[in-house]
């Protein structure tokens, strides 16, 4: 027993020493700890808050990017074994296995880099990040901080790039439009493929029914 106990607290040191090396290791444009929103915010024009998200564009990204966010805690498991069968179905790769806040650690703090050590990182960013800030704060932040493709960046510019309209004026179905555009900004924007964007629309839509966002 002795020994068991011994090893759960090295586990723990280990833990709580690398994820400290780990945060102040990172790029020093943002600091983790210190009202990440904040800092996001000024580094992106026309940032917006939560609540200025409209609720079909919440309800859209939490379809198609990461259905059990406000539940989990960082890592879904669940959701890797969801994404694994749909996109069997789909016979194509229609959902990731990455939360919302782990793409957000990635988008603020790493680089694209697909290594064992940068996964590592992540991982224990994302749990940081799931320490110090709200679901909100970090759909906020995700949100404010993306890619949308076309030289948007933001959820605001994106809307007046594609749709000339204020993020509040969205219908549902540019929200779901939108929220089809973060998993290849490059590829599903509408400027640069307007057929591919709304086949990625269309999937958005179906999801969003799926979850009983839509009748």
């Amino acid at each position: 027993m002795k020994k068991i106990i011994a090893l759960i607290c090295l586990a723990v040191i280990l833990f709580v020493g690398f994820s400290t090396y780990v945060i102040n290791e990172t790029d020093d444009r943002f600091q983790i700890e210190a009202d990440l929103p904040l800092q996001v915010a000024s580094q992106m024009k026309n940032y917006i808050t939560y609540e200025q998200i409209p609720q079909d564009l919440i309800n859209a990204v939490i379809s198609v990017e990461d259905q059990r966010f406000f539940s989990h805690a960082g890592i879904d498991f669940i959701g890797l074994g969801r994404a694994l069968v749909v996109n069997i179905k789909n016979g194509r790769l229609v959902q990731g296995g990455s939360t919302i806040t782990q793409q957000l650690a990635k988008n603020l703090f790493l680089s694209q880099e697909q290594t064992i050590v940068r996964k590592i990182k992540e991982l224990f960013l994302t749990f940081a990040l799931e320490r110090n800030y709200s679901k909100e704060e970090i759909l906020e932040m995700y949100l404010n901080y993306s890619y949308f493709g076309a030289g948007a960046y933001g959820i605001s510019e994106a809307s007046e790039k594609f749709f000339q309209k204020d993020v509040s004026q969205l219908t549902v179905e540019e929200c779901a439009l939108l929220a089809g555009v973060l998993k290849g900004p490059s590829i599903y924007n509408p400027i640069a493929s307007l057929e591919k964007a709304n086949e990625r629309q269309a999937i958005v839509l179906s999801l969003m029914r799926e979850n009983g966002y839509l009748e």
